[in-house]
């Protein structure tokens, strides 16, 4: 986000996002607030239970690794973000090109989420997002979205891009992850037209 009261943690949410590629997405990339305040805590696994644990596969094709379960729980939590953003735009933007780009973005962002929501289906595990609470990269807090929904005209439009673009670059390198070191096709099909739609959105954005 492009207002200085709207980017606290900026610089631990920045190395998250390192901790997340390094891992291959299986390391959760979530930061509690003690962890964000400098509190020391062992990386979580998104995945791993007495049931499913992790490197296992799940599911009742067998086929999905705690690789691609962390990916699908960890995009589902930032669509579902950042369609509280994009709710916004009709009223708070100024520029009709930026609100009509929005708009392409939302029916996009719906048709992946739903996607999104009948893999975690397939896979067996619930769909009660995990990363719930959670400053992550390729996402906007709690009191960025404040921020956000307050502005209106040229400042809304200034963040709003600034908070699509981090999504949309956080979410082509996880998607590029994904298809490097998942598992199952219909995840890898899947990252690659979330890679390729955050990346023509991006680069359509009018500026």
């Amino acid at each position: 986000m492009a207002e200085p009261s709207a980017q606290p943690g900026r610089g631990g949410r920045a190395q998250l996002v390192t901790t997340l590629l390094c891992a291959l997405l299986i390391v959760s990339g979530c930061a509690d607030p003690q962890q964000r305040a400098g509190t020391s805590a062992e990386p979580s696994l998104t995945n791993s239970s007495p049931t499913h644990p992790a490197g296992t596969a799940v599911g009742g094709t067998g086929t999905f690794s705690t690789t691609d379960i962390a990916w699908i729980q960890l995009l589902i939590a930032m669509d579902d973000q950042t369609e509280d953003v994009l709710e916004l735009a009709p009223r708070g933007g100024g520029e009709p090109a930026l609100q009509r780009w929005a708009a392409g973005v939302a029916r996009d962002n719906r048709t992946h989420l739903t996607a999104l929501r009948e893999l975690l289906a397939t896979t067996g595990v619930p769909d009660d997002n995990p990363h719930e609470g959670h400053d992550m990269p390729g996402m906007v807090n709690s009191e960025e979205l404040q921020v956000l929904s307050n502005a209106t005209g040229a400042q809304f439009d200034r963040l709003l891009r600034s908070a699509l673009r981090e999504h949309f670059t956080h979410a082509e390198q996880l998607s590029d992850e994904l298809r490097k070191n998942g598992a199952d096709p219909r995840v890898k099909k899947l990252a690659a037209t979330v890679k390729n739609s955050a990346a023509a959105h991006r680069q359509s954005m009018p500026l």
